[in-house]
C-alpha cells in the first residue's frame, strides 16, 4: 500500500479549492428596465408620448435591438391611481431601440375627444422576447375631451411698439391662453449701433395671452426687436386641475408665419426747438430738446428765408446732426429766417419737421 505524504495532501485540497470560485448564475430574463420618465401632451385628437429607452436589462445586461413596446391607458377617477394591466386599454404597440429617444402618437377613441375634460393616465410596458415585462411606466397624465378650436388665420405686420400679430376669435374658457411662440430666423446684416453692445434676442420665446375672460384676436409682441426676421405659430391651449394633477388640452397650432419685422417708422418729432440771435459770432443757434430714443441717429436743420420768399432747404448737410444745437452762420443782418428741425433714426427713418421759428439777426 503506497502511503501519500502530509505535503501532498496539501496540494490536493488547494487544488480541489479553485475548481469552487463562484457559483453558476442563471441566464438573463430579457426583461428590458421599465421606463421612468414618460412624459405625455394633448395636441388636437391625439396624445403625443415620449421617454428615453432603457440600455439595460433589469439584471444589468446590455439590450440589443428593437425592443417591443405596449402602450397603454386609463381614466382614473380618483386622486390615487393603481395601474392594472387588465384595466389599461391598449393604444397601441410599438419597436424602439435601446438607449435613445422615443415618440409615439396615441389617437385617441370618438368618445375621449368630446365633451368636459377628464384625466388620462398612460402607461408603457417594455417586452422581452418571451413577452413578458418587468411593469409599466411611470403614469405620464393628459386630457380627454373635446379640445380649443384650432388657431387659423395668422397674420403678422410689423408696428411701432413691435409685431401684431391676427388669429381667428373663438368663445373664452376656464384657463384659456393663446400660446405665441416666436423663433428668430435671421439677424439683421448691420445691426444698429444700440443694439451691437447688447445681447442678441433669445432664438426662441414664447408668450401666452389670457383667453379667460374673452379673445381679442390680436396681440403685439412687445419684445420683438425690428429689423429681425421672425417665425411665428399660435396655439389655444386650456389649463386644467383634472384628478388633482396639472395638465394641458392644446388645439391644433396655427401655421407658420415668417416676417422680416423691418423698422419703418420715423422717430418722433423735436419739441422745444428755440432760435437765438449771437452777435458777436454773426450767427443764429438752435437748440431743441434731445429725444430719448436710442434709435435716433441725428437731425436734420431745416431753413427758410422769409425775404427771398423761398421753400424749405437742408441746411445742415447730408450727414445728420448729432448734436441737439445748431449755429446758422450764412445769414445777412436784418433778414428773417424761419427754422424747424427733424429726427432721424438708423435706418433713415426721418420724423415731420418741428414747429416752426422765426429769428433775425439785428443790424449793427
Amino acid at each position: 500500500m503506497r502511503i501519500v505524504a502530509p505535503a501532498a495532501w496539501g496540494g490536493v485540497l488547494l487544488l480541489a479549492g479553485c475548481g469552487l470560485a463562484a457559483s453558476p448564475q442563471p441566464p438573463t430574463l430579457w426583461l428590458p428596465t421599465p421606463v421612468r420618465d414618460l412624459g405625455a401632451a394633448r395636441v388636437g385628437d391625439r396624445v403625443e408620448l415620449n421617454w428615453k429607452m432603457p440600455r439595460h436589462t433589469t439584471d444589468k445586461v446590455e439590450l440589443r435591438g428593437p425592443q417591443r413596446a405596449h402602450i397603454c391607458w386609463m381614466q382614473p377617477r380618483r386622486r390615487n391611481l393603481v395601474f392594472k394591466s387588465t384595466l389599461c386599454r391598449a393604444a397601441g404597440k410599438g419597436e424602439f431601440e435601446p438607449d435613445k429617444p422615443a415618440v409615439f402618437f396615441a389617437s385617441l377613441p370618438p368618445d375621449l375627444k368630446q365633451g368636459p375634460p377628464s384625466a388620462l393616465a398612460f402607461f408603457v410596458e417594455l417586452e422581452s422576447p418571451a413577452g413578458k415585462t418587468a411593469g409599466p411606466s411611470n403614469a405620464a397624465w393628459a386630457a380627454a375631451g373635446a379640445a380649443p378650436p384650432a388657431a387659423t388665420d395668422l397674420q403678422v405686420r410689423t408696428v411701432r411698439k413691435g409685431v401684431l400679430l391676427r388669429w381667428n376669435k373663438a368663445p373664452a374658457a376656464p384657463g384659456l391662453t393663446m400660446r405665441i411662440r416666436r423663433t428668430l430666423v435671421a439677424l439683421p446684416k448691420a445691426p444698429k449701433a444700440d443694439r451691437k453692445m447688447g445681447s442678441p434676442p433669445a432664438p426662441e420665446q414664447t408668450l401666452d395671452v389670457d383667453l379667460s375672460r374673452g379673445d381679442p384676436g390680436a396681440a403685439v409682441d412687445h419684445d420683438a426687436s425690428l429689423d429681425h426676421t421672425y417665425r411665428y405659430t399660435v396655439q389655444r391651449v386650456q389649463r386644467l386641475t383634472l384628478a388633482g394633477r396639472i395638465v394641458e388640452l392644446a388645439g391644433l397650432q396655427s401655421q407658420p408665419v415668417t416676417i422680416d419685422a423691418k423698422d419703418v417708422f420715423p422717430p418722433p418729432v423735436p419739441a422745444d426747438v428755440v432760435a437765438v440771435a449771437d452777435d458777436l459770432a454773426h450767427a443764429i443757434d438752435l437748440s431743441w430738446r434731445p429725444d430719448a430714443d436710442p434709435d435716433v441717429a441725428g437731425y436734420v436743420v431745416y431753413r427758410r428765408d422769409v425775404a427771398a420768399g423761398s421753400g424749405w432747404e437742408r441746411l445742415s448737410g447730408h450727414a445728420p446732426v448729432v448734436a441737439s444745437s445748431f449755429e446758422d452762420h450764412d445769414i445777412i443782418a436784418g433778414q428773417q429766417y424761419v427754422y424747424a428741425v427733424s429726427a432721424v433714426d438708423q435706418d433713415g427713418n426721418e420724423s415731420a419737421r418741428s414747429a416752426p421759428v422765426m429769428e433775425a439777426l439785428p443790424q449793427s
